[in-house]
Formats: structure tokens, sequence, C-alpha cells
């Protein structure tokens, strides 16, 4: 999958993603905007126009086109909308028949993924990360009850680990399961998210790079658990209508599916659009106390701009810095890790997701951002002068 050149100035033909009109002029540089374009907007309305003259709201023609459509996203033979994410994990955890079972979850996470781990009547085990899994620490953590590993592509990061990870859930005969929430067009060696295990589960809430405002998609090759996953989402119902599963209405509305439609038949794509902005970040900053994630071979979602500092000292001072310059950076992708979540009683020592979760940060990032916004966040983050250790 070839990279196309990100836009600029110079570049033939029109900017992309305009901003709205008068967004262009604002002073104060915000985190993040939802934003789509004259003709996306335009050919939503007609869709929707059709789909109310139609009277088929749900689990109709643009549902299915969008399934079709991302299959090519995700290099799989099957896509599978829904309601959420979080149902996509749940749906795709119950249909791979793992209740009961012990399922491996990243400590550094959203409340979601556990959330759907325990919704799905299996029991969520903790292993310490950062931005990535690692093998080391998926082994630490596995128990004579797992089944699962959940793999999450944090802001659209594939875990340089894969391979290594694959190969020893073989040997063990474990499932890895895929939380793409944040990963679409995300890729590592030319293999896209949402192919790399039995099954994926991907988000399209409101902030996702792919929005239906709310939703999700399940991708997986096989055949029956697609079949599953469809039965799962509309109450438990087979083709005869005969309730065969403990399902639910976890359907994705006609509406949602053609503003994801739109999207998915933009070029350049959102995908694209995100990834090319993440990587001029990764390009251009070039401050000594400031890593970029963005490894040769590996494709980004554009999600999340992450950058990481030494210590959450040097995280801070450069918020600080980038707050005075009139530029908003946004909330780390988690800043509290699940061990820290009330709700789900998981506790225990997980230093990894700790120290990511304090000494990391996100930069403006959206589908309209202008190069001249994103020029003076880069200059803005190369002019910091941290304080002395």
């Amino acid at each position: 999958m070839t990279c196309p050149p990100a836009w600029s100035p110079s570049s033939r033909g029109p900017r992309p993603w305009p901003p709205e009109p008068g967004k262009e002029n604002s002073t104060v540089i915000p985190p993040f905007r939802t934003e789509f374009t004259t003709a996306q907007k335009a050919d939503f309305l007609t869709a929707a126009a059709g789909i109310v003259d139609s009277g088929r709201l749900t689990l109709g023609p643009y549902t299915r086109r969008l399934e079709t459509a991302f299959t090519a996203t995700a290099g799989t033979q099957y896509a599978i909308a829904v309601s959420s994410g979080t149902t996509a994990i749940e749906i795709t955890l119950r249909a791979l028949g793992l209740t009961g079972a012990d399922i491996l979850v990243p400590a550094n996470t959203n409340y979601a993924t556990a959330e759907a781990v325990l919704r799905a009547g299996a029991r969520p085990v903790l292993y310490d990360a950062g931005l990535a899994a690692t093998l080391d620490a998926i082994d630490a953590a596995r128990t004579p009850a797992t089944r699962a590993v959940i793999l999450v592509h944090l802001g659209g990061h594939i875990t340089p680990d894969l391979d290594k990870i694959t190969d020893y859930c073989t040997t063990h005969n474990l499932l890895v399961v895929e939380d793409a929430a944040h990963a679409h067009g995300s890729s590592t060696g030319g293999r896209p998210a949402g192919s790399l295990g039995a099954a994926a589960a991907f988000s399209t809430f409101a902030t996702k790079i792919l929005t239906t405002g709310e939703g999700g998609l399940i991708t997986t090759d096989d055949p029956h658990l697609a079949d599953l996953a469809r039965q799962y989402r509309d109450q438990g119902k087979n083709e005869d209508g005969h309730n065969t599963v403990f399902g639910s209405a976890w359907r994705l509305p006609e509406l949602s599916a053609a503003l994801g439609l739109v999207q998915l038949t933009t070029t350049p794509t959102p995908m694209q659009r995100a990834h090319d902005l993440l990587r001029t970040y990764a390009q251009r900053i070039r401050h000594p106390q400031v890593s970029v994630p963005f490894e040769p071979g590996h494709r980004y979602s554009g999600h999340k701009a992450i950058i990481q500092l030494p210590s959450r000292t040097l995280r801070d001072h450069l918020r600080r810095h980038l707050t005075a310059a009139g530029i908003t950076p946004a909330r780390g992708v988690y800043d509290n890790p699940l061990h820290h979540q009330p709700a789900l009683g998981l506790t225990g020592a997980y230093p990894l997701a700790d120290h990511f979760a304090d000494t990391h940060l996100c930069l403006p990032l959206w589908l309209g951002l202008t190069p001249d916004q994103q020029h003076r966040v880069i200059d803005t983050v190369n002019a910091w002068n941290p304080p002395a250790a």
C-alpha cells in the first residue's frame, strides 16, 4: 500500500479537507474537530432523503454497502456493522465461544474493552502494556484458563511484536482478537488491521477517523463467525426468524451507515488524509526530548498524534507551553489505565501502562487541520525550552 504525498499549498488541485468558513482565521488551535467536506455533506443528504423515502431505516442497502466497502479497508472477507465498538467486541467474543474463559486485556486501554469482556461472560486478565503489547507481558499474564488475547492498536499503532505474539498464541492454542477501535487503515508489512487475528472490532464513534456518529464494525474471514455476528446484532435471529442465540438490538441505522459510506468513497479517504498529517508531524518535529512513534513498514490510521516525553514533569511543561501559545493539546489517549478504574475492580501493578499514561500527550489532529495550523504546532514544539533536569 503506497502512501500518497501530503497536501501542501504548492500541490496541484484543491485542498481535500477545507475548514468550515471562518475557522481558518481562528487563533486557538483545538485538539480535534469533526468535519466533513461539502461533497460529503451533499452526498449524505441525498442518501438520507432516499433512506427516509424508502422506509427502510435499518439493515438495508446502505448497511450492506458500508460492510462491503469496509472489507477492502480491513482486508477481510466479511464485515458486519453493529451499534458500537463495544458491542463489536462483545459480539465477537460471544461468537467465538469465549464465555467463561480468561481473556488477556492490556491495562492501557479503554474501559469498554474490559466491559465487553465482562458482558460476554468472560473474565478480563490484565497484561502490562505501554503504547503496544509485548510478548513478554502477555506470557507473564497468561493463566491456565486463558483462551484469547486482545491486542489493542492504541491510537492506530500495531505492535512490533505482532508476529511473535501470533506465533505464541498458535503454540498455546489462544485466539487473537483485535480491538481496532483506533486502527481504520492501519497496517504492518502490508497487512491491514482487522485481518491479523480471528476477528477484529472497530469503532465508528464520533471521534474516529471513520465515523457514523455511533457504531462499529466486526471483521473476519470466518463465515461461521460472520453469520453468528449477524444473528447476535439482530436479537439473535437467524434467517428463518428463530432466536437461536442470546443477542440484542445491536443494529446500525441506515442513516449512520450512509454517513460512513460517503467518507469511505472520498478520495483521499479519511484514513489516507490522517496518515499524511501524522507523517508530517513525524518528519518535522525535531526536538531532542520529543519522540513521535512512526515506524518504517507501518501505516497509521492517524486517530491520535501521539508524542512521548521522558517524564511526566516534561510532559506537563510542554502541555503548558503549547497552551500558552494558543494550541490546545488533546488529553492522553488514556490517562487512567484499567487498574485505576474503580468500576472494574482490576488491581495490580502495571508500570508500563502507568509510565505511558504519565509521559505522552496528543497533538492537534483532525481531517481539516490546515498546513499553516500544523506548521504552527510543529514550530511551537520545536521551540520548546524544557526545564533543566
